[in-house]
């Protein structure tokens, strides 16, 4: 017989009130007291151990595990949660085998495999974390909503490649489902698969026109040469819908803008931005004063004293305005056998917001030791591991305080080469509502470059002003200069750059000389998987009399 549902709520109300008082042992004992003298059976145990986690009570419920354990070895229910409540314990060596005991035991569980990976993801090892949601991806059943949770997982741990490997099988089980179809054309393009991205993409819009990002990232999977392209008249006719959506219509429109774009139809493609930006602005409205107030305190705040320098790795950091040449930067990076590109990583501002202005040393220790971890991951160990998130310049005083070996690489371009760059694109973050509007874009820029010069005054880590115009006139000496920066020897010979910019861009299945290897998941992804070429230096001039705000803007960004 076991305990009544009352006896029960008084026994953990009791555990509760103990806990509250400080006296974990003794009301933790008084509670597996009352579990045995009423004959509580495994399910009590278990509830018992669920309401404690549900209350962020993890200690006490692993306790209460443990003592479950003694009885009910084998429970596999019980051994989960067990490696739960270690986890949220900070035991995470314990709490991963626990989780590898249940997969052992019951090949099939549900929550094992996805804990597992999480946590493995966490810990920045991405690899491991992949291969635990890919085994249960394979074990279980397929369903549709499964099939999803994977690929998004695979994509948010940089594992694109593991993700198209199994994206066919998806879709052969799911030929026209279009989120299925948008998700996978999304992971084509990254990897630079153009024509499977092409296909894919175009029929999740034909299929769904509610699929926003579809209709956009259509329009980059190829440079459009000819007004009677069908995907140029599948998105001219997007136009004229009213089943899109305020979302799918936005990136419609930035689509059919970089399209015209292409083709050389400037006023056209100036009016459909215009109408799209402001549009945008509109809905994702702008905090100037706010960036003006984070631009300030910064300049306030003294950067805290560095830590300890870990010689193990030299985390680089590309930073600047979004689109002034940073994934052309790190792509260009990457090609070196002893650097590892992590693309743009959020962790830096997170990690700002969480430690505050004023950090303890064992904060700051306990944030670039969880930074570290999503460098260094756990493929193979390189020297130099790049984060190009260009927004990182906002916090370069965190990032000198967390890893004095830093290298900083800044990325300039002509402002108003980066301004039409930006105005023509779609961002998806509060953090760019700032680009839909030439006024803002300059508000935003003045911002960055007093935060750009105070940093250079201040930090005691080393700085390299890169300007894109000479990166693409002197490829090769710019990535001389940028290598030596980093402590690394030249390229191979077989790997270096051409020496002179090429005005065409070159497809990526020619496998030119600058194509780069890893996967690019940013706005830039066909741009940085073509030659070097030189043809976006001074682009703004042919639109000047289209955007005379361009003539507003100051030259250096």
């Amino acid at each position: 017989m076991s305990l009544s549902s009352e006896q029960y709520a008084v026994a953990l109300a009791d555990l509760r009130r103990g806990i509250g008082q400080g006296q974990l042992g003794p009301a933790i004992q008084q509670f597996l007291g009352r579990l045995d003298v009423g004959k509580a059976g495994i399910q009590q145990w278990i509830q018992g151990a669920e309401d404690l986690l549900r209350s962020n009570l993890a200690v006490p419920a692993g306790l209460v595990l443990e003592a479950g354990l003694n009885r009910w070895a084998s429970s596999t229910t019980l051994r989960y949660l067990y490696g739960v409540a270690l986890r949220l314990s900070g035991h995470v060596r314990e709490a991963e085998q626990m989780f590898r005991e249940v997969i052992a035991a019951e090949p099939t569980h549900a929550d094992a495999p996805l804990a597992l990976a999480f946590m493995l993801r966490e810990q920045g090892r991405q690899a491991a974390a992949s291969e635990a949601v890919l085994s249960l991806w394979r074990r279980h059943p397929r369903t549709r909503m499964g099939d999803i949770r994977t690929l998004r997982f695979l994509q948010e741990c940089q594992r694109h490649a593991e993700a198209e490997e199994i994206s066919q099988d998806i879709l052969d089980a799911n030929p026209r489902d279009a989120e299925l179809l948008a998700i996978t054309g999304e992971i084509s393009l990254v990897l630079g698969r153009f024509g499977s991205a092409r296909r894919r993409l175009r029929l999740a819009a034909e299929l769904d026109p509610r699929q926003a990002a579809a209709w956009l990232r259509l329009a980059h999977t190829h440079k459009f040469t000819r007004a009677d392209d069908p995907d140029l008249t599948l998105l001219e006719q997007a136009q004229a819908r009213s089943d899109l959506g305020e979302a799918a219509a936005l990136c419609a429109a930035f689509g059919l803008g970089k399209i015209y774009d292409d083709l050389g139809e400037r006023p056209r493609a100036a009016q459909v931005l215009r109408k799209a930006n402001a549009e945008s602005r509109a809905a994702f409205p702008w905090d100037l004063r706010g960036w003006q107030r984070f631009v300030e305190m910064q300049l306030r705040t003294r950067v805290p004293l560095p830590l300890p320098v870990d010689d193990r790795l030299v985390p680089v950091f590309i930073v600047g305005l979004p689109r002034s040449g940073t994934t052309l930067v790190a792509s260009q990076l990457a090609r070196h056998p002893d650097v590892r590109n992590r693309s743009e990583l959020n962790w830096i501002a997170a990690l700002a917001a969480q430690l505050g202005p004023e950090p303890t040393s064992g904060a700051l220790s306990t944030a670039a030791h969880l930074y570290r971890s999503q460098l260094r991951q756990d493929d193979a160990p390189a020297r130099c591991y790049v984060d190009k998130n260009p927004l990182n310049f906002r916090h370069l005083g965190l990032i000198a305080a967390m890893f004095p070996n830093a290298r900083i690489i800044h990325c300039r371009r002509d402002l108003r080469d980066t301004a039409l760059s930006l105005w023509s694109q779609h961002f998806a973050h509060d953090d760019m509502n700032w680009a839909y509007d030439f006024g803002d874009i300059g508000d935003y820029a003045r911002g960055y470059q007093t935060l750009m010069e105070h940093w250079r005054k201040v930090l005691p880590v080393r700085v390299l002003e890169l300007d894109y115009e000479s990166l693409v006139a002197n490829t090769a000496a710019d990535l001389k200069r940028l290598f030596t920066f980093l402590g690394l020897p030249p390229l191979p010979a077989a790997d270096k750059p051409a020496d002179k910019a090429a005005e065409k861009p070159v497809d990526k299945a020619s496998r030119g000389p600058t194509a780069p290897r890893d996967a690019i998941a940013t706005a830039s992804v066909w741009q940085a998987r073509q030659n070097v070429y030189a043809s976006s230096v001074g682009r703004w001039k042919a639109y000047a009399p289209l955007l005379p705000e361009l003539e507003k803007l100051g030259v250096r960004g």
